[in-house]
């Protein structure tokens, strides 16, 4: 019999400082604000679908004054739609090397990487997670990536997960007076 992995502390396990200190929130798209299913009609348009709930929580995140990043491999125009509906202050697409993006974002912003979290689900983020303080997997995610992750989401992507980490942050900061 196969060992089960070890579990990952949650969200809710994280140290609320570690949390008020974030400046930037980075992300993927598929598998994180989708549940990384695509639909496509007989015509071959591609259409995904993306939480309010998550959507709503990122807004929040978005007036506190934590900037929001979209990093994606997806060169289609849905991310970009989704992300300048939510007021999102970066997006990043067609990305091959997460990590190297999320460096240099973060380099002109002036940041740390601990002012920095990303949520990923899937073995290219991973080298966005060696860029930043805080690194986050939805509870949908590879099972690498949760081993990698800091802390796991109790929901799944695309339905809560993202709202989840939004709503600890802004309790964190809260807390913290920020």
């Amino acid at each position: 019999m196969k060992p089960s992995p070890t579990p990952r502390p949650t969200v809710s396990d994280l140290d609320p400082g570690r949390l008020a200190r974030l400046d930037v929130l980075f992300m993927d798209c598929d598998g994180v604000l989708t549940d990384g299913r695509v639909w496509l009609d007989e015509l071959g348009q591609q259409s995904k679908a993306f939480s309010i709930i998550d959507g709503y929580g990122l807004v929040m995140l978005r007036e506190a004054g934590v900037q929001l990043v979209l990093v994606t491999r997806d060169p289609s125009p849905i991310p970009r739609l989704r992300a300048a509906r939510l007021g999102f202050h970066q997006v990043h697409q067609d990305v091959r090397d997460k990590g190297l993006t999320v460096r240099a974002v973060l380099a002109s912003l002036g940041l740390a990487p601990e002012a920095a979290a990303f949520v990923g689900d899937d073995l290219p983020d991973l080298d966005a997670f060696e860029a930043v303080g805080l690194a986050i997997a939805p509870a949908t995610a590879r099972p690498a990536v949760k081993a990698a992750a800091d802390a796991v989401t109790e929901a799944d992507a695309g339905h809560g997960a993202v709202r989840e980490l939004c709503d600890a942050i802004l309790a964190a900061r809260a807390r913290a007076g920020r």
